[in-house]
């Protein structure tokens, strides 16, 4: 189960001149199908070279459930979904914060947030694939081969119009303490 969390946020302020407005709370809580329209949005935003891979309304809604938001003044400003790969590996998927609302930790508290949510689902291992492993790494994620991640590779890339020319970073956090050991026994 994933929980609800708030967290204020400062935006910095207009070239120093002025006070800081008052911060502004977000929230961050389980997507619910209200909430897919603004998804979809927020995903379409982000498509292209280098940033997210296309989902379809369609798909978004059947998943919702899987989806955190962060919230600010009822509007969705970032969501990313937790996908189980397998019983003991799950995805970050489609993690974005929208443009203007970037720089805040927003995207840092939906993935440890996401993170969290892995643990309390026993999986022993969260990857993601993403053009930008910076974030993912300060988080303790490490970057390692495709090949590492067979259930992604069995589960998703292999449909994928990249499939062998993927320029994303293939990046895992070991959440039972184990680190960048190569693939676990039992492994597809």
């Amino acid at each position: 189960m994933i929980t609800t969390s708030t967290v204020r946020v400062h935006p910095p302020a207009a070239g120093g001149r002025q006070p800081a407005p008052r911060p502004a709370v977000v929230s961050i809580r389980l997507a619910d199908r209200s909430d897919a329209a603004a998804i979809g949005r927020l995903v379409a935003a982000n498509v292209g070279p280098g940033l997210l891979l296309p989902r379809s309304p369609a798909d978004i809604l059947r998943h919702v459930s899987r989806f955190l938001v962060a919230t600010r003044e009822g509007a969705v400003i970032g969501c990313g979904e937790l996908a189980p790969l397998s019983r003991t590996m799950s995805e970050v998927r489609s993690l974005v914060v929208a443009a203007g609302e970037r720089s805040a930790g927003i995207g840092t508290r939906l993935l440890t947030s996401l993170v969290a949510g892995g643990r309390r689902r026993g999986a022993s291992r969260v990857c993601a694939f993403t053009h930008i492993p910076r974030a993912f790494v300060a988080q303790g994620f490490s970057i390692v081969p495709h090949t590492w991640l067979p259930e992604k590779i069995m589960t998703d890339c292999q449909g994928c119009e990249w499939f062998r020319r993927c320029a994303q970073y293939a990046v895992v956090l070991e959440l039972d303490g184990a680190r960048g050991r190569g693939p676990r026994r039992g492994s597809p």
